[in-house]
C-alpha cells in the first residue's frame, strides 16, 4: 500500500512538473515572437531622425517599456502600438502580422512608403487601425475591409492608395464604426454592402475618384452621424433614404456631378449642422424643408441650377 501510495505521488510530482514547465515557457515564446515583430519593424526603418526606437528599442529592456508600445497587464503581450508622428521613414513591416493581441495599431503622420502589409489582416483582436497622412500605395488589403470581425475604426487619410473597394465590404466586419479613406487615389463604385457596417457612425470617402450612384443602401446606416464624400465623381440623384438618417449632422456631397432635385424629405434631419451640395448639377427648387433645420449652422448650394427661395 505504502508503495503504491509513493509510486501515485511520484507520478504526480512529475505530471505537475512537466505542467509548470510547460506553463512558465509558453507566455516566454509569446513574447519573444512580440520581441522578433517588433525587432523586424525596427530593421524596416529606414530613418528614425527623432531617435524614438533607435533609442528607447533597446534590446536588454522588457518590450512594455519601449516607447509607442503598452502590453496587457496579465499575459504581458503588446496589444498597442502608437508610434504616430515620430518622423520614420521605410515601411510597414509585415510581421507586425504576428503581433496576435494587437488591438490597436498608430503609425499615421510620418513617412512611410509601400503597401500595407496584407498580414494585417491576421490580427484578429484588432480594433484600431491608423495609417493617416503617409505615403502608402497600391489596394488596402481586402482581409482588412471584408473579414475582421472585432474592427471599430480604419483610417487611412492622406495617402495615395488606389483600387476598388471590394464588393462584400462589411460583410463580416460588423463592430466597424469609423471608416475614413479621405484624400487617396481610390476609384470605382460606392460598394452597396457598406449598409452592412450597421454601427457605422462616421465614413469619409471624399478626394478620391469614385463613380457611380450614390448607393440607396447607405440610408440603413441608421447611427450615420457624419457622411462626407465629396471631391468625386458621383452621378445620378440624391437618394432620399439619406435623409431619412436623423442621426446625421454633417452631410457633404459637393464637388461631384449629382443631378436630379434635392429631396424633400428634409424634415427628418433633426441633428443636422452642415449641408453641403455646391457644384453639382442639381436642378428644381430648394426645398422649403430646409428652414425647418433648426440645428443647421452652414448650407452651400452654389455652383447649381436651383430656382426658388431660401
Amino acid at each position: 500500500m505504502e508503495t503504491s501510495f509513493h509510486s501515485f505521488s511520484l507520478k504526480l510530482l512529475i505530471v505537475l512538473n512537466i505542467f509548470f514547465t510547460l506553463s512558465s515557457s509558453a507566455p516566454l515564446t509569446d513574447f519573444t515572437t512580440d520581441r522578433d515583430a517588433l525587432l523586424a519593424f525596427k530593421k524596416a526603418i529606414t530613418a528614425d531622425t527623432s531617435g524614438a526606437l533607435s533609442k528607447k528599442w533597446l534590446t536588454n529592456t522588457s518590450i512594455c517599456d519601449w516607447a509607442g508600445v503598452s502590453c496587457g497587464i496579465k499575459h504581458q503581450r503588446v496589444t498597442a502600438l502608437n508610434l504616430s508622428n515620430l518622423a520614420l521613414h521605410g515601411i510597414l513591416s509585415p510581421h507586425l502580422g504576428n503581433l496576435t493581441f494587437l488591438q490597436s495599431l498608430d503609425v499615421s503622420s510620418n513617412n512611410f512608403t509601400g503597401v500595407l502589409p496584407g498580414e494585417l489582416s491576421k490580427l484578429l483582436r484588432l480594433k484600431h487601425v491608423n495609417a493617416s497622412s503617409n505615403n502608402f500605395i497600391g489596394e488596402i488589403p481586402r482581409g482588412i475591409l471584408t473579414n475582421m470581425s472585432a474592427l471599430e475604426e480604419i483610417v487611412l487619410n492622406h495617402n495615395k492608395l488606389s483600387g476598388e473597394l471590394p464588393s462584400d465590404i462589411c460583410n463580416n466586419t460588423p463592430k466597424l464604426k469609423i471608416l475614413f479613406l479621405r484624400d487617396n487615389q481610390i476609384y470605382g463604385n460606392i460598394p452597396t454592402s457598406m449598409c452592412k457596417c450597421r454601427e457605422m457612425e462616421e465614413l469619409s470617402l471624399s478626394q478620391n475618384h469614385f463613380n457611380g450612384n450614390i448607393p440607396t443602401e447607405i440610408g440603413n446606416l441608421s447611427m450615420l452621424t457624419i457622411l462626407s464624400i465629396h471631391d468625386n465623381h458621383l452621378q445620378g440623384n440624391i437618394p432620399s433614404s439619406i435623409f431619412n438618417i436623423s442621426s446625421l449632422e454633417l452631410i457633404y456631397l459637393d464637388h461631384n456631378s449629382i443631378s436630379g432635385s434635392i429631396p424633400m424629405n428634409l424634415d427628418n434631419l433633426v441633428n443636422l449642422k452642415e449641408l453641403c451640395l455646391n457644384t453639382n448639377n442639381l436642378t428644381g427648387e430648394v426645398p422649403k424643408q430646409i428652414g425647418h433645420l433648426i440645428s443647421l449652422k452652414y448650407l452651400s448650394l452654389f455652383e447649381n441650377i436651383l430656382t426658388g427661395m431660401i
